[in-house]
């Protein structure tokens, strides 16, 4: 059984049972929810992968802070906030909700990943806040950036504007607050949504930024969530996409099998790339929704980005989505039959010779001894001709993808993400390809 760490702390608060067992001990909820659409930084760098993100701006908030905060992004929170938020969250720690372990997340820097947002006919947009724990609210609050605020200064109250209220929401039945707020008019470019959440029943309050592009385009588009890819998938994977109804009905189902596109030769299933070549496959045929990134000018594009591709409703509706990974499986190497043994032919019984004369007595002829044959001499074993990659290291995580590392004298190249895997062990499913002896 593997030790308790941080991180399986984390992934228990996360679950129903987890979250029951630590109300039994009354102890207070330590986890409660952040904006999805458009993303937060804490939501959007934990999806990028909490021990290796991908973008610089979450490498640079995980050097700061450490990957904890990221498998708690779901607590950006003050227990005695009691609606005076620029009381107990003070400037230049508004993305971080004035906690220290969050101090990554406040960053001043120009390259944290945006969402494009776009209002609908009615100048609306719905922001969707992804809750693990519901509760009674008093008030939503939403802010934007004013005109002219620098992205490289700390985000301080004086830089933030109000534009929407709102009170006691019902979530749905997948745990999502939907804040249908109208857009500030006259934005443009980067800007940052900046949104609190204060408890009715509780002095608690929640705490969340998004990093947004505004257009002007009116859109139909509807933010459903984001696509995130893992991991690196086997070749030859098939990965279905399948939507349901506000019901949970079957709507549409659509599969792609991740190969080498023959198009361009792509490997369709690495981490970037079975995301794209899914979206391709769904926006083609479905009749409901799109998944890619919004552009400004309104469109849906599909990206080559692990966590970059969000899935659209196209009429405004909300739908529920899932990606199934059903795998490969493997073709079995058929277990040769066995040779037979030949049967030996029997000697026949010799014929018995005449009772020979007592005299003279025959001496017996010697049975020649046979010559042994030498056994065959071996091929001499041929001299490796690749030289040995740098040597495997059992702490080292192996983050990308085509790693190559030397072990026993040979080399080996991960297909995904790795840590403490010895590549002999691997085997032909295993997260190391043998690519053969080194010197």
């Amino acid at each position: 059984m593997k030790p308790v760490t941080h991180k399986s702390v984390a992934r228990c608060i996360m679950t129903p049972l987890c979250l029951a067992l630590l109300a039994g001990l009354a102890q207070p909820a330590l986890a409660h929810g952040s904006m999805e659409s458009p993303i937060s930084r804490v939501y959007k760098c934990f999806k990028e992968g909490p021990e290796a993100p991908t973008s610089a701006a979450c490498q640079a908030a995980v050097a700061l802070s450490g990957p904890q905060m990221l498998y708690d992004w779901a607590g950006v929170n003050q227990a005695n906030a009691n609606s005076n938020h620029q009381a107990v969250v003070p400037d230049g720690q508004l993305c971080a909700g004035g906690k220290a372990n969050y101090a990554g997340l406040d960053l001043p820097r120009q390259d944290w990943a945006t969402t494009v947002i776009a209002p609908d006919a009615n100048g609306k947009f719905d922001f969707v806040w992804n809750a693990t724990a519901k509760h009674a609210t008093k008030a939503w609050t939403l802010y934007v950036t004013r005109d002219g605020w620098s992205e490289t200064a700390p985000l301080k109250w004086s830089d933030l504007q109000q534009f929407c209220t709102l009170g006691n929401l019902t979530a749905d039945a997948n745990n999502r607050y939907h804040l249908s707020c109208t857009l500030p008019t006259g934005k443009s470019g980067h800007h940052v949504i900046y949104a609190t959440w204060q408890r009715s029943d509780s002095t608690e309050a929640f705490y969340s930024c998004s990093d947004v592009s505004f257009t002007p385009v009116v859109s139909s588009f509807k933010d459903l969530g984001t696509v995130t890819a893992a991991q690196n998938l086997a070749d030859g994977t098939k990965v279905v996409f399948r939507l349901f109804d506000k019901n949970g009905a079957d709507l549409e189902t659509w599969s792609t099998t991740m190969s080498t596109y023959s198009a361009n030769g792509d490997a369709m299933y690495l981490a970037a790339n079975w995301p794209f070549y899914m979206a391709q496959t769904v926006n083609t045929s479905s009749r409901y929704v799109s998944i890619g990134t919004l552009g400004t000018d309104g469109t849906v594009s599909p990206q080559k980005n692990a966590t970059g591709n969000h899935v659209y409703s196209r009429d405004g509706n909300t739908y529920t989505w899932q990606v199934d990974v059903n795998g490969v499986t493997p073709t079995p190497t058929p277990t040769p039959a066995p040779t037979p043994t030949p049967t030996p032919t029997p000697t026949p019984n010799p014929t018995p010779a005449p009772t020979p004369a007592p005299t003279p007595v025959p001496t017996p002829v010697p049975v020649p001894t046979p010559t042994p044959t030498p056994a065959p001499t071996p091929a001499p074993t041929p001299t490796p001709s690749t030289s040995c990659a740098p040597a495997w290291v059992a702490t080292q995580a192996y983050a990308t993808a085509g790693t190559k590392v030397s072990y026993s004298a040979h080399n080996y190249q991960n297909k995904w993400w790795t840590q403490n895997d010895n590549p002999s062990a691997s085997g032909q499913w295993g997260v190391w390809q043998d690519l053969g002896s080194c010197k």
